[in-house]
């Protein structure tokens, strides 16, 4: 049945091709015969071939014509019999085959309209009598050039003649003096050239100025001289071909013999010439030879313009032919394709995406068919590819202990992983596609809300530690904002994850402490040894009584008043680092500051040389000015320990390009060993005597405040370097 199917679809593309050949052949054919009988059978008058192509085309119009006119009639008629017979399909092809031949109609009968117009217009702007008055002022512009140089050639060559006639120049001067004679003239006249003649063959005498080209006498000149030689004043427009040309002059001199002009006789010729280069020779030949077709052209004005117009109707019937044979070609075969179509995209819509169309053609509708397949497979293997992705990416989520919760643009949530419901106590169905405020408002959202407006500030990500009131328990989390963007960039929402880090912060917290509790009972434990045997030797005097108690008394007191002064200081430390205020950090200067703890030093230690080097225009820095001041306070008073009280501290500022001020405090003191490196910022570690080791912790913890950082570098050649960063102030 398949078999028989495809057998008859070629055997019908057989045919249909069969026809369209058979109508072009009978076209031709038709055309040629209706030429050949109005040739034979009626006179017509003007040019054949003009005639020839005007019958042509007025009986390819009639044909071209006739075939739309029964075309449209046999479709329009074939579809209403299939309408009335219920044909499936019919309504929808009728609808279609209306639409197309419709739509055929209006474009070649625009082009005709709109062609036919603009070729009149154009052509009547050809033939304007602008043009022919501007053609005919052009050549009369030339032909006036050119008597004008004939007329004075003339009248030139005629005093020349006089002058020769009453002085005798050539009887009385030798040929260089005639010569000098003639330059003279040529040069006073503008001319070319000037030749004496004394016979028809014979030039005696030339004399040539400027770009003259040479050997110029020819058949005309010799004829002009000849006429000259008879009596006659001539002149004449002689073609150089490239060359150019010259307009030429020749008059009699006469002799002395009588008063009267009919005694006198002709002794000599002068020839006066005007040279016209190529150029200009050239551009007043296009306006004779452009005038001469324009006026040949006018005579066959109406015949090209009805030749024309035909032709635009030719076109237009074509057109329209070929537009409404293509409208029924695809008219009668989309109808059953497009229904399986929309079949299956119906199909397709309601999650059948193993849907298939078995429907072959060779046209474009059978590409638009297996594309509608190729879709269904992509679809189907991307949905499975997607379900895998997303199941696995959701396992991933389920598995981390990092809380992920990502939102669009206007705050709803998406999606949120088990370790944020976990950490924020919340179920996954009561948050999802609510907004965050209204999902978490059993949180205090200030916090979160800062951070969201760092990210608009600029800044590609925010992350901020911090403490969150979640159902009665406080939570210390480290929680990060990015935005996220689809391929072109644009904006899409923003992803938030945290870490719950209460418990890691508690343990810490217990482990710091028992460190300084450690630090405290040994640095406690130190001065209590000395008061203890100063308490002892007292007592062991008074009891005995002994004549020294006085002084012993005096320097035992003096000994416990010191270490109790020291275990004071002690516990001022300890005091100071365990109640620190927080950090109030604004937008300002870092300069001001700088200088301000700078000073202090530079006044109070006048053997160490403080050296600055300041960056400026640096942007405002975001910090709490009293606390970095106490940070750069107790950094130069290490580096002032160290050297011993003498040498040299470096200071500097600059901006780097993320965004962060950095400051530099390098010293030329011993330096720091490399063991101590990753011990130098804890509470319980000093190299030195009688120092508790807070200095640098409340440094670390200051500068982290402030969401900075801060590290030591080795100093070259020698010495330590302190480099901490603090944030500027986003533009």
């Amino acid at each position: 049945m398949v078999f028989c199917l495809a057998m008859n679809a070629k055997e019908k593309e057989r045919e249909s091709g069969g026809k369209s050949l058979l109508f072009l052949i009978g076209f031709v054919i038709l055309t040629a015969l209706a030429v050949v009988l109005q040739i034979k059978y009626r006179g017509f008058e003007g040019p054949f071939s003009d005639n020839i192509l005007i019958i042509i085309l007025i009986n390819a119009n009639f044909l071209l014509l006739a075939t739309v006119i029964f075309m449209t009639a046999r479709s329009l008629w074939k579809l209403s019999i299939e309408r009335r017979h219920g044909v499936l399909g019919a309504r929808f092809r009728t609808k279609l085959v209306a639409a197309f031949v419709s739509l055929s109609f209006i474009p070649p009968i625009l082009l005709f309209i709109i062609g036919s117009g603009m070729f009149t217009r154009s052509f009547e702007r050809l033939f304007s009598l602008k043009i022919e008055n501007s053609l005919q002022d052009s050549v009369a512009v030339a032909q006036a050039y050119y008597d004008r140089l004939q007329d004075e050639a003339s009248g030139f060559g005629r005093v020349i003649s006089r002058q020769m006639t009453e002085e005798r120049l050539l009887a009385r001067f030798e040929a260089t003096v005639l010569k000098d004679y003639l330059r003279r003239k040529a040069t006073e006249y503008g001319l070319g050239s000037i030749e004496i003649f004394t016979s028809p063959q014979e030039r005696s005498i030339s004399v040539v100025t400027g770009s003259f080209p040479a050997r110029t006498f020819t058949a005309t000149a010799s004829d002009l001289v000849s006429s000259a030689f008879s009596g006659e004043e001539v002149s004449a427009i002689i073609d150089l071909g490239k060359k150019g040309e010259i307009v030429r002059a020749v008059v009699p001199v006469f002799s002395m013999t009588d008063e009267t002009t009919d005694g006198k006789q002709v002794e000599s010729v002068v020839a006066v010439s005007y040279y016209i280069p190529q150029s200009l020779a050239a551009m007043s030949e296009g306006i004779r030879t452009g005038y001469s077709q324009y006026r040949s052209s006018l005579t066959g004005k109406e015949p090209i313009k009805l030749s024309y117009r035909l032709g635009f109707l030719t076109v237009t019937l074509a057109l329209l032919l070929a537009a409404i044979w293509v409208a029924l070609r695809v008219a009668a075969g989309i109808t059953v394709p497009i229904q399986k179509l929309a079949e299956g995209t119906t199909a397709v819509a309601a999650g059948r995406f193993d849907y298939h169309i078995d429907e072959t053609t060779g046209d474009e509708v059978g590409i638009l068919i297996d594309s509608f397949n190729k879709m269904t497979r992509d679809l189907r293997h991307s949905r499975e590819q997607l379900e895998q992705e997303v199941s696995y990416k959701q396992t991933i989520l389920s598995h981390v202990d990092t809380g992920v919760v990502s939102m669009d643009r206007t705050g709803r949530i998406t999606t949120i992983n088990r370790a944020a419901c976990e950490i924020l106590g919340v179920d996954e169905n009561n948050v999802v596609n609510k907004r965050y405020d209204e999902a978490f408002a059993f949180i205090q959202l200030d916090p979160i809300r800062g951070l969201f407006r760092k990210l608009e500030d600029g800044r590609g990500r925010a992350e901020e530690e911090m403490e969150l009131s979640v159902r009665g328990r406080m939570l210390t989390v480290r929680m990060r904002v990015s935005p996220l963007r689809d391929s072109a960039g644009t904006p899409i929402g923003s992803l938030i994850t945290f870490d719950d880090l209460t418990e890691l912060i508690r343990a810490k917290k217990a482990e710091t402490w028992q460190d300084v509790a450690r630090r405290i009972a040994h640095e406690f434990k130190n001065p209590l040894t000395p008061i203890k045997l100063s308490a002892e030797r007292l007592r062991k005097k008074h009891a005995e009584g002994a004549a020294d108690f006085d002084s012993v008394f005096d320097e035992c007191s003096r000994t416990i008043v010191q270490e109790a002064d020291g275990l004071r200081k002690l516990v001022d430390e300890f005091a100071d680092f365990a109640r620190m205020p927080g950090s109030s950090p604004v937008p300002q200067a870092l300069a001001p500051v700088v200088d301000a703890a700078v000073n202090l030093y530079a006044s109070a230690h006048k053997d160490i040389e403080i050296i600055r080097d300041m960056a400026a225009d640096m942007p405002p820095v975001i910090l709490d000015s009293e606390q970095i001041k106490r940070v750069l306070i107790n950094l130069l008073q290490n580096a002032v320990e160290v050297m011993g009280g003498r040498g040299r501290i470096w200071i500097s500022t600059r901006s780097t390009s993320a965004g962060m001020a950095q400051v530099e405090v390098a010293d030329e003191g011993p330096g720091i060993a490399a063991e101590d490196l990753p011990k130098l910022f804890q509470p319980d570690f000093s190299r030195k005597k009688k120092k508790s080791g807070l200095g640098l912790a409340i440094v670390l913890r200051i500068i982290k405040d402030h969401g900075g950082s801060i590290r030591v570098e080795r100093n070259d050649p020698r010495g330590a370097r302190f480099v901490m960063e603090l944030p500027e102030k986003q533009a």
